[in-house]
């Protein structure tokens, strides 16, 4: 069993597999085995399925994985903020660590 989880939205699919890639070299690269890779629909899941995994204390981490790109409306702006301000809340909550 790995020591730490990987939720990881999938919405822009390029970009979270080179995320994951990535987060899995600099695990291996710090003696860790590599985490479970668990994928959301976009960046919005992402504190529901941290949370999740968190509270199964099954992982030591949970690292969350996500883009959102700005583009002409204002839907990066409500989803950056909304999603960010939900993994704050809960990391105080839970006194988890971030990074």
């Amino acid at each position: 069993m790995s020591k730490h989880a990987i939720v990881v939205a999938r919405f822009y699919e390029e970009l979270a597999d080179r995320l994951v890639a990535g987060a899995q070299r600099a695990l291996r690269g710090a003696g860790h085995d590599e985490a479970a890779v668990f994928e959301v629909p976009g960046a919005f899941e992402l504190p529901v399925a941290a949370k999740l995994l968190a509270e199964s204390g099954r992982y030591a981490g949970v690292i969350c994985l996500g883009a959102v790109i700005r583009g002409e409306t204002d839907h990066y702006d409500y989803v950056a903020h909304a999603t960010e301000a939900v993994l704050a809340v809960e990391r105080i909550r839970d006194a988890l660590a971030a990074g």
